[in-house]
């Protein structure tokens, strides 16, 4: 969802997705996938499958190790909130110091709106 306030536009993430809107997200996704899955059940990525993201703990995968940065984080974080991935996604280094991921965050606010919408959404 797209709100102006003033001269100033305010992209908020939401969890109510038409089929456009999830369409522009799994689009969005296309640059997780190399790393990622939202597919139930599949394995062997280098990152965590991530359906099922907004109904599980994070860092709770257990087909996944996870860091020590991560884990830690995990401790004093219990779930993905829309503002908690979309700040780990525009710089995931500072949200999660020492993360093993290579990413180095997207700075486009529409891209990360998207990805948090059709990862913590109902697809």
């Amino acid at each position: 969802m797209i709100r102006w306030l003033g001269a100033v536009m305010l992209v908020v993430p939401t969890l109510a997705f038409a089929q456009g809107d999830n369409q522009i997200g799994e689009r969005a996704f296309q640059r997780c996938y190399s790393c990622h899955s939202v597919t139930r059940g599949e394995k062997g990525l280098s990152g965590p499958n991530l359906a099922g993201l907004s109904a599980r703990a994070i860092a709770s995968d257990s087909d996944f190790d996870y860091s020590k940065a991560f884990r830690k984080f995990a401790s004093s974080n219990p779930r993905w909130t829309p503002d908690l991935l979309d700040r780990f996604l525009t710089d995931p280094q500072a949200v999660v110091p020492g993360t093993d991921m290579g990413f180095f965050g997207l700075k486009k606010a529409n891209e990360r709106a998207a990805i948090v919408a059709y990862i913590l959404g109902e697809r």
